[in-house]
């Protein structure tokens, strides 16, 4: 991820920065509360607007079908677990690997993003369960086939999660 190799100093001084981070956002409670709100990102005024997500919502059996696949697609378990998205987040990770002391350290940092990670997950998914549905619905009704319509309103609801959400 960097290259600072012949510079030792600069090397440490951005593993402070990083492990900061990490110590800032250790099982942040609050982080992790306020990612729960952005579930509303999926509203819009077309095919998922208030009513039709309400609608959406009211079939409970149906709704929470939709949450798991989202919520297990390997698109959010990639979010939870990858350490892709965020440069402080991968370069904890891999300064773990190291081992020591400061390996151990890190690795506890890399933990404590768990609780926003897993509140990021639990928006994405329960506010595009209504979302990914009401598309699926409107793709059945132009006339594709329900694997196609899948397709389709996983790579819009993919879209706009990736659009809306700022981890």
């Amino acid at each position: 991820n960097r290259g600072y190799n012949k510079d030792e100093l600069t090397g440490r001084f951005t593993d402070w920065i990083n492990n900061s981070v990490g110590a800032i956002m250790f099982f942040n409670s609050r982080s992790a509360l306020l990612q729960t709100i952005s579930n509303i990102n999926f509203i819009n005024y077309s095919d998922n607007n208030v009513f039709k997500a309400a609608k959406a919502f009211a079939n409970q059996k149906q709704y929470w079908s939709d949450f798991m696949l989202l919520f297990n697609s390997d698109f959010l378990k990639e979010r939870r677990g990858g350490l892709r998205f965020n440069v402080s987040e991968s370069d904890i990770a891999d300064m773990a690997r190291e081992g020591g002391a400061r390996g151990v350290i890190s690795k506890m940092l890399q933990y404590g993003f768990l609780p926003t990670q897993f509140a990021d997950s639990f928006a994405i998914a329960s506010g595009g369960a209504t979302f990914y549905r009401n598309r699926l619905n409107k793709y059945k009704k132009e006339g594709l086939s329900e694997k196609k319509a899948q397709e389709k309103a996983f790579l819009d609801f993919r879209e706009v999660a990736e659009e809306a959400q700022q981890s």
